[in-house]
């Protein structure tokens, strides 16, 4: 494994992923702005995150049952947080799944802050719907979808009916035969931040986090409608205020 260390990250990586590795990088220079601006504080008082990318699924399992005593990752993961750092595993054959895997740096700073700044700081159990969805949309992967994507997913999440995402929390329901978990964080994301309600939303998590739970039984409902109505796939607005 080869290690790079900047003031953010620790990284770890195996042979033939340097131009994967810089291109992470670069996505975390975009987006970490519009996470700072959201903590309102130096990305610098969270701490460096470390990171560990893996091309082979057996060392990338592995490596994992080393750190967490023995604990094996669903075998659908190819992303995980154990230990307080990620692991992923990467396909270099499929193009748009590393188009994807270039986000996952941003996408765990975002956890790790809301990590140490929220659930840490504030004592408040993990709401997994909460994070994943500010961190879909902080990571920048949504500037890759077409306004036709979105709309095609939306439809296709209609089928579910309505949906409390709070049994997401549980992880053996966030991916099944009848749904996506990660479709429906990308779109409520995307509703949040287009309607200046990170602020907001994040605010009423740190003092009353069973109203964010109230809230998740019904978010999934008004973000299919609004991204059904928006003519736009991916706007800035929020960042630009």
């Amino acid at each position: 494994m080869k290690e790079i260390i900047t003031d953010r990250f620790v990284i770890n990586f195996q042979e033939g992923l340097e131009e994967f590795v810089d291109a992470s990088l670069n996505v975390v220079e975009k987006q970490m702005p519009l996470l700072e601006k959201l903590f309102q504080l130096d990305a610098f008082e969270v701490g460096k995150l470390k990171a560990s990318f893996f091309i082979e699924r057996k060392d990338f399992v592995e490596y994992i049952k080393s750190i967490s005593n023995g604990e094996t990752p669903p075998e659908w993961a190819t992303g995980c947080f154990y230990n307080g750092e990620i692991q992923t595993l990467l396909n270099i054959n499929n193009e748009e799944s590393l188009k994807s895997q270039v986000h996952t740096l941003a996408h765990e700073m975002t956890h790790l802050y809301i990590d140490k700044l929220v659930y840490e700081k504030y004592d408040i159990d993990r709401v997994r719907w909460f994070d994943e969805s500010y961190a879909l949309y902080i990571d920048g992967r949504l500037k890759n979808r077409t306004k036709e994507q979105l709309r095609n997913m939306c439809e296709r999440l209609k089928d579910v009916g309505k949906f409390d995402l709070n049994i997401l929390n549980d992880i053996n329901k966030v991916k099944t035969k009848d749904y996506n978990g990660y479709d429906m964080f990308l779109v409520v994301g995307k509703y949040i931040f287009e309607n200046n309600l990170a602020v907001e939303y994040l605010d009423l998590i740190k003092t009353r986090p069973n109203e964010i739970r109230k809230v998740g039984r019904e978010i999934l409902t008004k973000s299919i409608e609004y991204t059904l109505e928006d003519n736009n796939s991916w706007r800035e607005e929020w960042f630009c205020q």
